[in-house]
C-alpha cells in the first residue's frame, strides 16, 4: 500500500495570528464601503431615475402598484437609501411597458435589483460587447437570458 504524503507540511508557510485586526484591511475595507455609498448616491441622484410617483405617473399606475411590481420583479427599482427607491427610465420599451424579461432576470440574479441593474448596463462577451440593456432594446431577450443563466451558473454554483 502506498502511503500518501501531504505536497506541503503545515509549518512550510507559518500564518501570524497576532489576535488583532489588521488596521490597514480594516481602513481598505471603509473606504470601499465610502466610495461604494457614493456609487450609489451618484447612481440614484441619475436623471434617469424616477420616485416611485413619478414613475407610477409614466405608467398610469398607482405607487403602490408600482412597489408591488418592484417586490415582485416586474420593474427595476434600486434603493437609495436616503431617497428611497428609484427607477430606472430606461426599464421601459419602446410601448412603454417594463421589459418582459425582468422577472426571469430577477430570479436568474438572486433576486438582486443591484445584480439586475449591474447586468443591464455592464457589457457582456455572450451578447457580442452588447449591454444587457441595449440587447433588450433591440428585442434580444432570448441572449439576455442565456448571458444572465451563464452569469447566474458561474456566480450561484
Amino acid at each position: 500500500a502506498v502511503e500518501e504524503q501531504p505536497l506541503v507540511s503545515d509549518d512550510a508557510f507559518p500564518v501570524e495570528d497576532t489576535g488583532k485586526h489588521n488596521a490597514e484591511l480594516e481602513a481598505a475595507l471603509a473606504e470601499a464601503r465610502e466610495r461604494g455609498r457614493k456609487r450609489v448616491a451618484e447612481i440614484v441622484a441619475g436623471e434617469d431615475m424616477l420616485s416611485a410617483e413619478t414613475f407610477a405617473k409614466l405608467l398610469g399606475t398607482s405607487r403602490v402598484t408600482v412597489n408591488a411590481k418592484r417586490q415582485s420583479g416586474q420593474v427595476l427599482g434600486v434603493d437609495g437609501a436616503k431617497r428611497g427607491f428609484r427607477f430606472p427610465v430606461w426599464q421601459l420599451d419602446q410601448d412603454g411597458r417594463p421589459f418582459a424579461a425582468l422577472p426571469a432576470l430577477y430570479e436568474m440574479l438572486g433576486n438582486s435589483a443591484w445584480a439586475v441593474y449591474r447586468f443591464l448596463v455592464s457589457r457582456h462577451g455572450a451578447l457580442d460587447g452588447r449591454t444587457g440593456l441595449r440587447a433588450l432594446q433591440q428585442g434580444d431577450d432570448a441572449s439576455v437570458l442565456d448571458a444572465a443563466k451563464g452569469m447566474a451558473r458561474v456566480d450561484f454554483d
